[in-house]
């Protein structure tokens, strides 16, 4: 399984806009199971906890540097995570966007 890090990078959304495919995307989400959306959070949960934990003893100019390159790291692995969660969704979430569309 490989790690797509933006929606035009799926096939199945390849002929939307952007906007089209982050409207595909929030209704696939909200077809998460709550099963799904537990684990979905205990993961970010996970990628979150620690590095503050460690930033929580940083002092000064070293703790913004880290606070930045920390966010940057959070939001480029949160994405993938996401999509693989909702990507067995897409094709329902699509057909439901081009009824409402």
């Amino acid at each position: 399984m490989a790690f797509i890090f933006s929606t035009n990078k799926l096939p199945e959304l390849e002929s939307y806009t952007l906007g089209q495919r982050q409207q595909i995307l929030t209704l696939a989400a909200a077809k998460l199971t709550a099963p799904e959306k537990f684990v979905l959070n205990i993961l970010k949960l996970i990628m979150l906890v620690p590095p503050f934990i460690f930033m929580a003893q940083l002092d000064g100019l070293l703790f913004m540097v880290s606070l930045f390159s920390f966010l940057a790291v959070y939001f480029i692995l949160l994405r993938p995570v996401s999509l693989i969660f909702t990507r067995k969704y897409l094709s329902v979430a699509i057909k439901q966007y081009n009824k409402l569309a």
